[in-house]
């Protein structure tokens, strides 16, 4: 299970569920909504991972800068 300690930096874009994140997505390689590599980001906010139930981690996810569609449509 996954929790998001506090809501998105970007109004109007919700912070997705880290569970299905690519591991370049969880380390800011790749954008967390798209999945393209990032070359230009943005902080979108922080959630907490969870790997097999125990281990608690809170990771930043970032998004492309400019928004990508993904972001831009969900806005």
């Amino acid at each position: 299970m996954t929790t998001c300690p506090q809501p998105s930096l970007l109004p109007g874009i919700e912070l997705p569920d880290p569970e299905p994140l690519t591991g370049p997505q969880l380390q800011g390689w790749d954008c967390a909504l798209c999945k393209r590599r990032l070359h230009a980001d943005q902080l979108l906010g922080t959630v907490e991972w969870t790997c097999g139930g125990v281990t608690k981690e809170e990771v930043d996810l970032y998004v492309c800068r400019p928004l990508c569609k993904e972001a831009a449509g969900a806005a």
